[in-house]
């Protein structure tokens, strides 16, 4: 894991973001608003002012940058706000080596851990589930040029 600082390491961060976003979403969501979230929430501009606002990014690698995850610490958790590893790196244990590390970064905070998945990505959710996490509320909301979000909102 390398924390993404600088505008440079973000604009090497973003092709994979983009790769993400376009082979894990587009059955999921659509391409229309996978392209509308990549421009509007997922950006690199969007990327550096999440960090400038103190958002952590860091990059997942196996020799390369395979995935990227994201988290910000809230008065009452650590708020895991992106986690994405790329296709041909899951099922590799990388996704466990993280959340064991988000567990102990929780747990030195005294912090519950929380996330949002969206409704429909029943796989990411059955991980969620699977590593403790339960479902303790639902978000809906509008994000724009009649796109919805719907979300169940996660927490350990």
């Amino acid at each position: 894991m390398h924390e993404i600082q600088t505008t440079d390491e973000v604009s090497t961060l973003f092709p994979v973001v983009k790769k993400i976003w376009q082979e894990f979403f587009t059955p999921i969501i659509g391409a229309e608003q996978v392209q509308y979230m990549l421009k509007h929430y997922q950006s690199p501009e969007n990327i550096c002012q999440e960090i400038s606002a103190g958002v952590h990014y860091f990059s997942l690698t196996e020799e390369q940058i395979v995935g990227y995850t994201a988290y910000e610490i809230r008065s009452d958790c650590v708020f895991i706000s992106k986690f994405y590893i790329d296709h041909e790196h899951r099922g590799k244990g990388l996704m466990t080596q993280i959340f064991d590390w988000y567990d102990q970064l929780a747990d030195s905070l005294g912090l519950k851990l929380q996330l949002k998945v969206n409704q429909n990505n029943t796989e990411a959710l059955a991980v969620y589930q699977h590593r403790g996490f339960t479902i303790v509320d639902e978000f809906y909301g509008d994000i724009g040029e009649g796109f919805i979000m719907n979300d169940f909102v996660l927490e350990k």
